[in-house]
């Protein structure tokens, strides 16, 4: 149940955007270092960013603001881990997977 979120991506050195279809936050952005302050917020934005925290340990913040989100890791990203944070924010509404084929 739920619904994907179309995601584009453009990285750029150590920050990755991504950008979606529909908007994610409200008009002031919220941005975290941590997973426990992430999930602690009680927001969408929040829960998001701590997904991308624990799931990419490298990934450093996460800034949500409107349909838009930045992510900062020293280094720079790689193609993968681009789409694992791609996909984990086109999988962010879905709560359920369906059992249909």
């Amino acid at each position: 149940m739920g619904q994907l979120i179309e995601v584009d991506h453009l990285l750029l050195g150590d920050v990755a955007l991504f950008d979606t279809d529909r908007s994610l936050s409200g008009q002031e952005g919220e941005s975290y270092a941590d997973p426990e302050t992430a999930a602690a917020a009680g927001t969408f934005p929040g829960d998001v960013a701590a997904a991308l925290l624990v799931e990419i340990p490298s990934i450093e913040i996460v800034y949500v603001f409107s349909n838009t989100i930045s992510a900062k890791q020293s280094g720079g990203w790689s193609v993968e881990s681009a789409e694992t944070a791609a996909g984990i924010i086109r999988n962010s509404l879905v709560h359920y997977a369906s059992n249909r084929q």
